[in-house]
């Protein structure tokens, strides 16, 4: 009915004002949603709430998704990246993939099909990868990407399997999130030029250089005097990455986890730039 305007705060004032607002949906936003839970479902056979996916993108708990792949995918659910029909009406040029000679640049051909974002060989390197899980590799979608957070793992008695749940979205995340970088550098750093494009080699020594820093983190975040309770748990790490890293020295990957591309050490030794060489 009112409030006090001496007793009424800045802070009451707003949430009452925002309260008045309604709220309309993006129906592309919807649209998107709908289509990743549907996916999702269709994975894990469990009908999934949007609630739940958008809970999937902001939870820190445990690490598994970092932040930047995070605001990856809530732009990608709301249709806000500025690839294909963001160019429609300012530069035509951009909306399309020339090399690909596609109508349409969006981010389901960049994931998908694109010849110059490296999405076959990164895909090939994390389903190679995943084999030595001896699990079953799923398809992967952009559907799958951006609900990466929902899925669960299953082992062979039905149950959970919280270290090969965590491995996946590893996998599945940070290969998404390198594919879309690695488009970006071709399309504004390289300008576009064919002559440019990232070679397999490259790829793949990006990939596990993107891998490796992951296993290094987590196998930081495990230590109890450094973190105390928020410490990961040692033996769903273990778990985790169980046949991936390298049994003798369990911070670094095995040699041959994929067939193509150098070493990461090699990567990792390379002199930083700037004051911090």
């Amino acid at each position: 009915m009112g409030a006090k305007s001496n007793t009424l705060t800045q802070a009451q004032a707003y949430r009452a004002i925002r309260g008045m607002k309604t709220k309309e949906d993006n129906h592309r936003t919807t649209a998107m949603v709908e289509r990743t839970k549907a996916a999702v479902s269709g994975v894990t056979g469990i009908e999934q709430k949007s609630a739940t996916l958008w809970k999937s993108l902001r939870q820190r708990k445990k690490g598994t998704l970092t932040h930047k792949f995070s605001v990856f995918a809530w732009k990608a659910l709301h249709d806000g990246h500025k690839v294909g029909k963001f160019w429609k009406h300012i530069n035509e040029d951009r909306m399309i993939c020339q090399p690909c000679n596609a109508n349409q640049e969006n981010l389901e051909h960049i994931m998908q099909h694109c010849r110059v974002s490296g999405q076959e060989t990164v895909w090939k390197a994390a389903k190679e990868a995943w084999s030595h899980t001896g699990l079953e590799w799923p398809e992967v979608n952009l559907e799958i990407i951006l609900g990466i957070g929902m899925i669960e793992i299953k082992g062979r008695n039905g149950e959970t399997s919280t270290g090969r749940t965590r491995l996946f979205k590893i996998l599945i995340s940070e290969s998404a999130y390198l594919i879309w970088l690695l488009r970006c550098e071709w399309r504004i750093g390289r300008e576009q030029n064919t002559l440019q494009i990232h070679t397999k080699h490259e790829i793949i020594a990006r990939w596990k250089l993107a891998i490796a820093r992951r296993l290094r983190l987590d196998w930081a975040l495990t230590s109890k005097l450094s973190f105390g309770k928020k410490a990961l748990n040692a033996a769903e790490v273990k778990r985790a990455w169980k046949h991936i890293a390298d049994h003798a020295k369990f911070g670094t990957l095995r040699d041959d986890l994929v067939e193509e591309g150098v070493l990461v050490g090699s990567a990792v030794r390379r002199r930083p730039p700037g004051r911090n060489r």
